[in-house]
């Protein structure tokens, strides 16, 4: 059996393509490299596949966020082996996964767009010019994070539209400065408390002050990537995430805006990714 897994900061999806052809799948938490400790990954993996018959598994596909520096990968690797006692486990980041699942063997830019940010020119093998990813502290412009932090900030800042507020009391009523400092500063994984502010926005996507907040946040991704690469006239632009699926509207308009082509837009790019390894082994 083989294991494929494509994992967010927030999610991870599975799936076990097993012998006789047929498919399994799982959805854990996020796995990322940078946001989790080797002991804190065996412990979520216990957790997770305690139902699961290990035995079986015999390869092990894992494309995850903050996987392209080999000491990452090596992190990810060695925690696999120890727990799955399966000799074969390649590691790639999820940029990688997001072209496999969206492009194919075809040629195109390949943008993610979930909680957080990235995006590459594919030329249907490899990934070739990539952004600078910064990550949630300091970049990830666009994404569901960053949307996010600037929503809680607006609110926080009495900067949110009255007509919103009370919307914004009711869907969080436990929110105030305290507990949003001690989310942010002391409590791991504040990307994902974040993104959860994404979520309002899109509610309201339609209210000026949030389609300018995620319209100017698409532009700012764009210019951050898409833009500085040789071939974005060229090519289509394909979106794998969350956000650019559900805001796939705003992000139209905002390649319109830049004579820039749409192509794919996936919530998720592991059905693509099972397809692309299922051919890989046909």
């Amino acid at each position: 059996m083989k294991l494929i897994a494509d994992s967010g900061s927030s999610k991870t999806d599975w799936r076990f393509l097993k012998e006789d052809k047929t498919i399994e799948q799982l959805k854990t938490s996020g796995i990322n490299p940078y946001l989790i400790s080797e002991k804190e990954l065996f412990e979520d993996l216990k957790a997770d596949f305690k139902y699961q018959a290990l035995q079986e598994i015999k390869e092990i596909d894992f494309y995850g966020a903050g996987c392209s520096q080999p000491k990452n990968k090596e992190k990810i690797k060695s925690v696999f082996k120890d727990f799955f006692k399966c000799d074969r486990v390649f590691v790639e980041d999820d940029m990688l996964a997001a072209a496999r699942a969206s492009c194919g063997s075809e040629e195109g830019i390949v943008c993610i767009l979930g909680t957080g940010a990235n995006a590459c020119h594919y030329d249907g093998e490899k990934t070739t010019e990539r952004m600078i990813s910064l990550g949630y502290a300091i970049g990830d412009e666009g994404s569901g994070a960053y949307i996010g932090k600037l929503a809680i900030k607006a609110f926080l800042e009495n900067e949110m539209p009255r007509n919103l507020v009370g919307k914004f009391n009711t869907a969080f009523p436990q929110l105030n400065l305290e507990n949003a400092l001690q989310q942010i500063y002391q409590k791991p994984y504040p990307n994902r408390f974040f993104a959860q502010f994404f979520q309002f926005a899109l509610m309201y996507q339609k209210e000026k002050f949030f389609f300018e907040l995620i319209s100017d946040g698409f532009q700012l991704f764009l210019e951050k990537s898409v833009l500085k690469f040789k071939q974005h006239q060229n090519l289509p632009i394909h979106f794998v995430g969350g956000v650019a699926f559900h805001a796939n509207s705003i992000m139209r308009m905002v390649l319109t805006k830049n004579s820039l082509t749409a192509g794919n837009f996936m919530e998720s790019p592991i059905a693509g990714l099972t397809l692309y390894h299922k051919n890989q082994h046909s």
